[in-house]
């Protein structure tokens, strides 16, 4: 009982401030001649697989142990588990689902995307949308290759358009997982703007179209719509396990169904018990159908309300963080709440499970200021590619491309300041960010201690848009793919 009123009690506090706690908050009308979420699923499922796509896809931007990269497009052929993959290959694949990509392209043209996912479904709800989101990158990013490959600039541009814009498909999700995939494929569309940014020819018309589609783009703001919506999703996900035992068991162990447990990650008395005879039987009936039925009836609401005071604690995190614009000022904010959230007693681990899921939840935040740094990157990289095609030169400092090229230098959200950049003796540049450890070494590309194998541009003392490889270290790469 005291669950129960805690819970109404603290619902309502919450709707008094006006948060979202409906799905029908996040219900719109969308019109169906408006939306093209259908006719854009429905072309995915109609790409019909190939010689090289999906599943070997040329590569993009390989970073060098030196913290430089390769310039996929120019590679005459690539090797991918011992087999030579072609561009002719590449070509024949694009061709045969020429016709469904047009369709795709012009689906992510109109003016709604939205799945209209039914989150009254809980943990239950589909989320084919991720899948068609990510495969879309591999099929976008290849045309995109094969085009610069070929020397195409303006068809290369047509399909790095869409391919920037793809986090759009899910904006309208309002969850988590949806914003973390729209993470992810920009991270994606960053190596194929960089890859695109190698190439000559380009106009200022194709630049400045490339760079609006960036500028367009948000992820702090949108993450924090996904965390309204993970409240709601969370308030519907305990009802159903108010329902059936059946789905709390599910909840709580459905890992078990697909990966072995080691028995060190098992407490003590479990251990104990599936040592003896039939004691992996008696164990999995005193979880599944014992203190499964006794956390419904006692303790359910109570982690429901520890669950929705953890998830709107965080979003408040990343609200403050939005305005911000630094991952620094909110580290320490991030890191009490993953401690708080593991600090529990024995009585508090029967009653809340599972505080995995908000640890997990928690890495939203810095994952959306990655998306953000990322994207002050590319807006700062094509804003300098246009000053070298007007001014023949590189800037002095990234304040000349103000007001021309941009209307102010891009932020580096991870210390909330301007991004980074200098001139090299060479006429080059460095433009860096400083990184997840906010410490600005001058655009060291160095790797961080314990990540020196990484190939992981974050994991480096700052985060560096790389320069081309080096001959040689193309050379190194070529021969590592072909022992792989």
């Amino acid at each position: 009982m005291r669950g129960k009123i805690s819970l109404a009690h603290y619902k309502s506090e919450l709707i008094a401030k006006g948060e979202k706690l409906s799905p029908n908050d996040f219900a719109a009308r969308v019109a169906e001649s408006e939306n093209g979420v259908p006719q854009l699923l429905q072309g995915v499922r109609q790409l019909k697989k190939g010689a090289a796509l999906p599943d070997h896809y040329p590569p993009r931007m390989q970073v060098t142990p030196s913290g430089r990269a390769l310039v996929g497009f120019r590679e005459h052929d690539w090797i991918e588990d011992k087999v030579t993959n072609h561009w002719e290959q590449l070509a024949a694949d694009l061709k045969t689902n020429e016709q469904t990509l047009i369709e795709i392209r012009a689906a992510l043209a109109k003016p709604v995307l939205n799945s209209q996912l039914d989150y009254l479904l809980g943990m239950k709800i589909p989320v084919t949308n991720l899948t068609s989101a990510k495969a879309l990158t591999q099929w976008f990013g290849a045309a995109s290759q094969l085009a610069l490959h070929e020397g195409r600039n303006h068809e290369a541009l047509e399909f790095l358009l869409p391919h920037i814009r793809l986090p759009r498909l899910l904006q309208e999700d309002h969850i988590a997982i949806s914003e973390l995939v729209r993470d992810a494929v920009a991270a994606i569309a960053k190596t194929a703007t960089w890859e695109a940014l190698q190439a000559d020819g380009w106009t200022d018309e194709d630049l400045t179209r490339m760079q609006e589609a960036w500028t367009t783009q948000d992820f702090c703001e949108s993450m924090t719509h996904g965390l309204e919506g993970e409240v709601v999703f969370g308030d519907t996900s305990f009802e159903l396990l108010r329902k059936s035992n059946g789905e709390t068991v599910h909840a709580f162990y459905w890992m078990e169904e697909y990966a072995p447990v080691e028995d060190s990650d098992r407490p003590f008395w479990e251990r104990t018990l599936r040592a003896i005879p039939y004691g992996d039987v008696t164990a999995n009936f005193l979880k599944q159908q014992i203190y499964c039925r006794i956390w419904c009836f006692a303790w359910l609401d109570q982690d429901e309300v520890f669950y929705v005071e953890r998830t709107h604690l965080l979003l408040q995190i990343n609200r403050t963080a939005t305005a911000g614009k630094s991952f620094a000022e909110t580290r320490p904010a991030i890191d009490r709440f993953e401690a708080e959230s593991l600090n529990r007693n024995l009585y508090d681990r029967l009653r809340y499970p599972n505080p995995q899921s908000l640890i997990s939840l928690s890495k939203v935040v810095n994952k959306a200021m990655r998306a953000e740094t990322e994207r002050s990157l590319a807006i700062c990289a094509i804003a300098l590619k246009r000053y070298g095609l007007r001014h023949r030169e590189s800037p002095a400092s990234l304040a000349a491309l103000v007001p021309e090229f941009v209307p102010s230098v891009p932020i580096d959200y991870m210390d909330g300041k301007p991004m980074k950049y200098h001139l090299n003796p060479d006429g080059s540049f460095t433009l860096y960010s400083v990184g997840e450890d906010v410490k600005d070494d001058g655009g060291d590309a160095s790797p961080l201690p314990g990540n020196e194998s990484s190939r992981v541009l974050w994991h480096r003392k700052d985060f560096v848009w790389p320069s081309p490889a080096l001959p040689e270290e193309v050379e190194a790469w070529r021969k590592e793919a072909a022992k792989n």
